[in-house]
C-alpha cells in the first residue's frame, strides 16, 4: 500500500500539532516560558522532521530519528534547560497530549473531513487549541497571583508578587527558598537600614550562571489575589531575596517571583 503525502501539509500538521502541544505544556507547567520561543521551538520540530523525511528512507530510522533527537531538542529549545526529572515531566506531558491531539485530528478527518483539506484540520485545531491554552493560562495565572507586603526594619513596601513554578532556588546559607524582587525596589531601604547582602549561585534570571545578591528581610505578608473573598495573610518570618536587574521583570505587572517550594494555597 501507497500513501502520497504533500510536504506542505506535514509541515502544516507537524508544526500545529507540535506547537498546541507545547502551548499546552507551558500553561501546565512553564508560565513564564517566551511565546516565541514555544513557536520557534515548534518551526524547529516541523522543520527537522520534515528534512528527516526527505533524507532517510527508512520509515524506523526516521521514527528513531524524530522521537530520540529532534523532539527532545524542541522541548529543551522551548523551556530551556532544567533538571532531569523536569525534563522528563516536559517529554511525557508533551507526548501525551500530541497523541491527545493526533488521535482527535484523525478521527475528524476520517469521520468528517474524509481526508480532505488536512491543512484546514490542522488550523483549525490549531486555533481551538489556543483558546484552550488561554482559557487554562489565565485561570491557573489568576491562582499564582499575590498581594505582598514587605516589612524592611520600620518601612513596609506593598507590592504584586507571582508564583512562579520554576523558581527553585535554594540560598544554601540559611537553607531558605529564594525570593526574586526588582533591585530598584529595594535600593534605598537597604542602604538606610544598613542590611548585609551575600551571594548564591543560580542558573537562571537569564544568564546561564552566575553570583545573585540576596538579603534576609524582617517579614513577608501574602495574600492571594484570586476571588473577592477576603483572606487572611500568611505571615513568613525572615523570608529571603534575590535582588534581580529590572529587566528581569519587562513587560510584567508584577515586581516580585516568589518561590514555588513554599506552598501558601
Amino acid at each position: 500500500m501507497r500513501y502520497k503525502i504533500y510536504l506542505d501539509v506535514l509541515l502544516i500538521q507537524t508544526f500545529a500539532m507540535d506547537a498546541l502541544a507545547l502551548f499546552l505544556v507551558r500553561s501546565l507547567n512553564h508560565p513564564q516560558a517566551k511565546k516565541r520561543r514555544i513557536f520557534l521551538s515548534a518551526g524547529f520540530g516541523a522543520a527537522g522532521a520534515a528534512i528527516l523525511f526527505l533524507q532517510l528512507w527508512g520509515f524506523v530510522w526516521y521514527q528513531l530519528s524524530v522521537h530520540l533527537l529532534i523532539n527532545p531538542l524542541m522541548i529543551l529549545l522551548a523551556f530551556g534547560r532544567k533538571g532531569r526529572k523536569e525534563f522528563v515531566k516536559d517529554l511525557v506531558w508533551t507526548y501525551a497530549l500530541m497523541f491527545l491531539l493526533g488521535g482527535v485530528l484523525s478521527w475528524g478527518m476520517e469521520t468528517v473531513g474524509r481526508g480532505h483539506s488536512l491543512w484546514l484540520w490542522a488550523l483549525g485545531g490549531l486555533a481551538v487549541g489556543s483558546l484552550l491554552v488561554y482559557g487554562i493560562g489565565r485561570q491557573r495565572e489568576s491562582s499564582w497571583r499575590y498581594e505582598v507586603l514587605l516589612l524592611v526594619g520600620q518601612e513596609r513596601l506593598s507590592l504584586s508578587g507571582y508564583l512562579d513554578t520554576g523558581n527553585l532556588l535554594m540560598d544554601p546559607t540559611v537553607h531558605q527558598p529564594v525570593h526574586i524582587i526588582q533591585e530598584e525596589l529595594l535600593g534605598e531601604v537597604l542602604k538606610k537600614e544598613q542590611l548585609p547582602l551575600r551571594y548564591i549561585p543560580f542558573h537562571s534570571l537569564g544568564q546561564t550562571e552566575g553570583l545573585l545578591p540576596v538579603v534576609t528581610l524582617r517579614a513577608m505578608y501574602l495574600r492571594q489575589s484570586k476571588g473577592k473573598k477576603e483572606q487572611t495573610p500568611v505571615l513568613v518570618e525572615r523570608p529571603v531575596f534575590g535582588l534581580a536587574k529590572e529587566k528581569l521583570f519587562e513587560h510584567r505587572d508584577y515586581q516580585v517571583i516568589l518561590n514555588a517550594s513554599c506552598n501558601w494555597q
